[in-house]
Formats: structure tokens, C-alpha cells, sequence
């Protein structure tokens, strides 16, 4: 089967009228019943078939589901077919779908391509050349299956990684479920996630070329141990990093990650020499690191396009000087300027209007510490200055949306202590709204300028930050150095856009 005939099966297989599930269980803690489960829990509103053929779920339900005996009792033509039957009967599976003209299927269960067994080798030669014959498409095997927002009113998860994702503009592949797990966590608005597996029948790059051909999807993310089809991948990559940013986390760089990802998906990870090659030749932006990879993803979300000015011109405002020190030099490290207002044409008028709202001992230049003033409109006043003074491209301040949680980490031990924590408690929660409020209209009304706002707690998964992401405002948590490496690479990515656009 060629490349556009896959792609126009994978259309039904994103958007299927109706699923059937084969090994579909009541049991608890069974794959089938996990399945059966993520398909409810994420909205998928169009027809379910539970297929058992079990004696004891005859004229039964599973998950409020009518159960069939086998796939040809369904009452209507099947579009897609989840497969978590044990390894030996996977195949006879794959036939009956096929005999019912089924053309697309994700099969979760393991035992195929990455088992280096003949046995086990000569069982997936079989399963593609029985699917391939038959016209019929599938994820995996070996796979925790895909998420698909396509139909926004009837996402459909048919897998069983604990996720509740929503729908967005982020299409993801990853070769391994785990980490796909994690990355739809984190990011939570997704258009489209595939767990490849062992890519039997359906390649990183088919998804990738589904991807790129999909006006949705505003941005992709790639974790891979190795690629099928590298040429492929390339070309891919050439044309459509110049619409959309690709982001790529390699696995098995080294020696014996290489072979444990064999052993995981039958894949061969090759040198990371050459893929840091085809990804510097195509745009294709590279993490080295899981954390990096989120806030890329993210930050190519909502920090895209940036400004042309080479390097990028920053600004710098806090309570606390050990904080905008550590961040400048994490800056100056990865090649971001971290502008001195002496030097800056409009910086010297800047200065003295800062000056008006800050003591006399404040910084008088860029990075703005802001020496803990008690002064309760200084921040939003310096602040408005430097977003309107031409003398940046980003500013990175503190966000004081979990000064909240900060403040629930006290531990009073007499009386009076815990009166006071409660009070700070009752005039916080009440002002919490306001803050994220303002912070988030402070970024969006100044569209021109990126404001990344940096917190010392971890900001991937709690739910304070639901409402930034919404507005796409950049919050960074937990790591400082991952922001200057996060605005680093895709300021190197718009300048490969920039120069492909004049070539």
C-alpha cells in the first residue's frame, strides 16, 4: 500500500463513525476494560461494540455497552477496530476485520516486532502481509494506542494511558506510550497523539505526513528511538517546517539506550550525529532533554513568531536580585541579550522614568530588581515602561499566581501564627483571579513584546496555570536555565524560517 492510499484510511481512522473493541473485558484491571474506559472518559459520543465471545457476556454490557460474540454481529459497518486480544490471536483478528472490510485498526497488544525470536519475527511478517493484502491500515502492534480531537465533539481515546486529554492544535507521535502519556499530561490540548509502537504497518513518517497536510495541527512533536524511513522523514521535514515547527526528542543516543531501543520497539536508533545533521538542514528543532522538549512544544505555541532583532533583546524585572542575576547569566550562556540601558538608545530615559517609582537604591539599569519595594503599583508601573520603551524584545519577570501555595506551606506552630496564615490565606485566594487576570491581559494586550513569566514551583500540571495556557501565555516552572534554552532554540528556528523565506 502506498503513502496517499494509508493517508486516506487514516482519515477514517481519525474520525471513525463508530469503534469496535475486540477483547473488550468487565474486569477490572484488564487492558480491554482500560480501553474501554479511555474511550468513555474523553467524549467519544458515536457508536461502541464490545466484541467477547465469552459465553458469560452473552445478552450482557460492558461499560453500559451491548456485547457481540464476533465483529460480523455488529449491526452496522465497522470503521475502526481496537485490537487487545492475547498475541496468538491477534492474527485471526486482523482476518475477521478484514473479512468484514474493515480498513483501519490499533492493536495494543504486544509480542511482534520487537521480540527477537523467528517465531515471534515470522508472526509480524505475517500480520503486515495479511493487513497489507487486505487493505487494512493499523497502530502498532506493541502500542498504547491514539487520541484523536479530530471530531471536536466526539474525541475519541482508544488506548490506555491514564490521560484525559482536550482538544488543540498539538499533534504528537511517540514511539513510546510512556512518554506519550507524559506529554499529553503536561500539555493537555491535543489534536492529535499516536502511540506508534513497533510501526508494523503505520511509520512516525506516515503520521507525520498526516500531520503536516492537516490545517489544525499548528505544531508537532516527535519522540522517537529511530526512524523507518529517514529519506523520507527528511523530505517531509523540508517542506513542512517552513508552515509549522517540528520539535524532535531522540531516544537511545547512546550505546546501550541504542539497544535497549531495539529491544523496545525492533527499531534501530542510528547516530546522533546524522539526526542532529538532517534536523539542523530541515528546522527541525532538537531537544536533549524531556523538560526542554514540554516547554518547546509550548513555547512554539505561544511565543511564535518572535521578533527579527539578532540576538533577541531582553529585559529583566523581580523582587530579588539573586534571581535576575542567576537569569542573566543563563541569558548571556545562550546567546540572548540581556540589554544594558546605558547603551540602549531610549535606555537612559527609561532609567529616569523608572526611577520615579523605585528608591533611590534600586539597580538603574536592566536587569530591574525591583529591592522588594512596598510601593503597590511600582511593579505594574515599571513594568508598562519597559513594554512600551522599545528597548526589548522579552521580558522575564516572577509570576505571583502561587504566592498562594507559597503561603500553605507555612507551619505555625502557636495560635497567632495560624490566625495570620489563615488571614493571608482568605486575602490571597480572594485576590488569586485578579492576579492571573492581570498577568495574563498584561501579555496579551502587549502582542508585539513576549512576556515569559517564570515561577519557582513546577507549573506542568497544576491547575493554576490552566487559564495561561488557554491564552497562550508562557509560563516557565521549576528550571530557570530551561527558559533561556527554550527561547534560544526557536529564536534559532525563526531565523531558519526567516532566511528560507528570502531563499
Amino acid at each position: 500500500m502506498d503513502a496517499e492510499e494509508k493517508l486516506e484510511l487514516m482519515k477514517i481512522m481519525f474520525n471513525p463513525k463508530n469503534v469496535a473493541l475486540m477483547g473488550a473485558t468487565g474486569k477490572m484491571g484488564k487492558i480491554g476494560s482500560f480501553v474501554g474506559m479511555s474511550i468513555l472518559s474523553c467524549g467519544f459520543k458515536k457508536k461502541i461494540y464490545p466484541i467477547n465471545p465469552s459465553p458469560r457476556y452473552q445478552n450482557k454490557k460492558i461499560l453500559g455497552n451491548e456485547v457481540y460474540s464476533s465483529l460480523d454481529k455488529c449491526p452496522e459497518q465497522i470503521d475502526l477496530v481496537g485490537i487487545v486480544v492475547p498475541p496468538n490471536a491477534v492474527i485471526d483478528s486482523v482476518k475477521l476485520a478484514i473479512e468484514n472490510d474493515v480498513k483501519t485498526a490499533a492493536i495494543i497488544t504486544a509480542g511482534f516486532g520487537e521480540v527477537k525470536t523467528e517465531e515471534r519475527q515470522q508472526e509480524n511478517k505475517e500480520l503486515v502481509k495479511i493487513a497489507d493484502k487486505g487493505g487494512l491500515i493499523f497502530v502498532g502492534p506493541n502500542s498504547m494506542g491514539f487520541y484523536s480531537s479530530e471530531d471536536k465533539t466526539s474525541p475519541l481515546h482508544l488506548g490506555f494511558g491514564f490521560m484525559l486529554p482536550k482538544p488543540g492544535n498539538v499533534s504528537i507521535v511517540s514511539q513510546s506510550g510512556t512518554m506519550g502519556t507524559i506529554l499529553c499530561n503536561a500539555l493537555q490540548r491535543i489534536r492529535y497523539f499516536v502511540s506508534s509502537g513497533n510501526e508494523a504497518s503505520l511509520t512516525l513518517e506516515d503520521y507525520l505526513q498526516y500531520y503536516a497536510q492537516d490545517d489544525e495541527t499548528k505544531t508537532i512533536a516527535l519522540f522517537a528511538e529511530g526512524l523507518r524511513a529517514g529519506k523520507r522523514f527528511k523530505e517531509i521535514c523540508t517542506e513542512i517546517t517552513k508552515k509549522k515547527p517540528v520539535l524532535f526528542l531522540k531516544a537511545g543516543i547512546t550505546k546501550t539506550g541504542a539497544r535497549a531501543a531495539n529491544s523496545h520497539t525492533g527499531s534501530i536508533a542510528g547516530s546522533l550525529d546524522i539526526y542532529k545533521s538532517v534536523f539542523k538542514q530541515t528546522g527541525v528543532i532538537y531537544a536533549e532533554q524531556i523538560m526542554d522538549f514540554i516547554y518547546l512544544i509550548k513555547g512554539a505555541q505561544f511565543l511564535l513568531p518572535l521578533p527579527n532583532t539578532d540576538p533577541l533583546r531582553a529585559g529583566i524585572i523581580s523582587g530579588g536580585g539573586g534571581f535576575v542575576v542567576h537569569l542573566t547569566d543563563l541569558c548571556e550562556k545562550h546567546g540572548i541579550n540581556v540589554v544594558d540601558l546605558n547603551k540602549e538608545p531610549n535606555g537612559p530615559k527609561l532609567i529616569e522614568d523608572i526611577s520615579k517609582h523605585l528608591p533611590f537604591y534600586w539597580s538603574h539599569n536592566n536587569p530591574v530588581d525591583m529591592v522588594a519595594t512596598n510601593n503597590p503599583n511600582a511593579y505594574q508601573n515599571v513594568m508598562e515602561l519597559m513594554l512600551n520603551s522599545n528597548c526589548f524584545d522579552v521580558i522575564f519577570t516572577m509570576t505571583s499566581a502561587t504566592f498562594l501555595e507559597r503561603i500553605k506551606m507555612l507551619k505555625p506552630e502557636n495560635e497567632a501564627g495560624k490566625k495570620m496564615k489563615e488571614m493571608m490565606m482568605s486575602r490571597r485566594a480572594d485576590r488569586l483571579n485578579q492576579i492571573v487576570d492581570h498577568e495574563i491581559n498584561l501579555a496579551r494586550s502587549h502582542p508585539n513584546k513576549k512576556i515569559i513569566y517564570i515561577s519557582l514551583a513546577p507549573s506542568l500540571g497544576n491547575p493554576i496555570y490552566d487559564k495561561y495556557d488557554e491564552n497562550q501565555v508562557m509560563v516557565f516552572g521549576g528550571n530557570l536555565e530551561t527558559a533561556a534554552i527554550v527561547l534560544r532554540k526557536l529564536h534559532d528556528y525563526q531565523k531558519f524560517i526567516n532566511q528560507s523565506s528570502i531563499a
